[in-house]
């Protein structure tokens, strides 16, 4: 028997048991960036210019907003139960609306404009979180209905009136403006996802939260507050989408009826190409981040091949079916 032959092939087995372990852990993730990358090259071959640092930086860019949209799905679906948030969108449209006469274009008004985003996404996720974890009414039927009311206010609101005030003028510099080649929103969505994954991985309520997402009877008698994690849930993703209005307005200049509606589908979209399981229990933001900008690539792509909105919403459902479907049977096979 050779033993130098034994311990080469020792090592090999080794060698494929860590390729095969790191494939494992990273699948989701290297999935979805091979995703990105494909549309990218397809979008090349289609399109003049589709791989050029301008439009990439622009695909970022616009792909952060989704990201942000999305940071609030992916906490209230983490936290298990069925829960996904209907009404982000429209709570980040009524912010922009009720902020933009407090801030009237100056800096000095953008702390009352802050405390009124905090005050108004606070209510509704409070009232989101009551009627889901107290009440034990159906996620999907709460927050659609919230939207529903969301949109009656912006209607009663508006009703014969234009709406007036711009934003202040560090937000434009946030959302809207660049630091040399690199869109500045970038920066902010790189610190968020920084403080999101210490939240979710390094904190007591972070374990909680994928704890109740994972089972609610088994950290419930562990003694975690089930209710009370799901209420913060939707608190937070209430909070989170009142301060994306705020960079909406910013980006955009304006603030209009149903400027933040477009984002609900792919909000929830992104989590789910991020790889980010619906039943609760996990996750990784980094994927749902990466999950935001293949599907702002794939926008951008059936635009550019004069598909339009229809093509883009049959764009992510056909995405949408062919995830859930592998990801399903991937979880069977195991």
């Amino acid at each position: 028997m050779n033993p130098l032959k034994n311990q080469t092939s020792s090592m090999g087995l080794v060698q494929n048991s860590s390729l095969s372990t790191m494939w494992n852990n990273n699948k989701k993730t290297i999935i979805a960036f091979l995703l990105i990358l494909f549309l990218f090259l397809l979008g090349e071959i289609v399109v003049s210019n589709f791989l050029s640092m301008g439009q990439i930086l622009l695909t970022i860019k616009l792909s952060s907003f989704i990201a942000l949209f999305a940071l609030c799905q992916m906490i209230v679906i983490a936290a298990g139960g069925a829960g996904l948030d209907l009404s982000v969108g429209f709570t980040a449209t009524l912010t922009a609306i009720l902020t933009a006469s407090v801030m009237d274009g100056q800096n000095g008004n953008l702390l009352p404009a802050v405390l009124v985003a905090l005050a108004v996404g606070a209510m509704i996720g409070l009232a989101n979180g009551a009627l889901i974890a107290y009440v034990k009414l159906p996620p999907l039927v709460v927050t659609m209905a919230m939207a529903s009311i969301i949109q009656g206010i912006i209607n009663v609101y508006t009703a014969g009136k234009n709406i007036t005030g711009k934003p202040a003028p560090i937000l434009e510099i946030i959302a809207a403006k660049s630091t040399g080649i690199f869109p500045n929103i970038l920066f902010l969505l790189l610190i968020v996802a920084v403080v999101v994954m210490i939240l979710l991985y390094k904190t007591k309520w972070g374990l909680k939260l994928f704890g109740v997402g994972t089972n609610e009877t088994t950290a419930y008698l562990s003694g975690v507050n089930v209710k009370a994690v799901r209420l913060a849930a939707f608190v937070i993703s209430g909070v989170t989408a009142s301060l994306i209005g705020l960079l909406l307005i910013g980006n955009m200049g304006i603030a209009f009826k149903d400027m933040g509606s477009s984002y609900v589908m792919p909000s929830i979209a992104a989590v789910v190409v991020g790889g980010v399981s619906l039943v609760g229990g996990e996750g990784n933001y980094f994927r749902v981040i990466l999950g935001s900008i293949f599907l702002q690539t794939l926008t951008n792509l059936l635009v550019a091949l004069g598909w339009g909105d229809a093509g883009k919403w049959l764009g992510f459902g056909i995405v949408l079916f062919a995830l859930l479907i592998a990801y399903v049977s991937d979880r069977r096979k195991r």
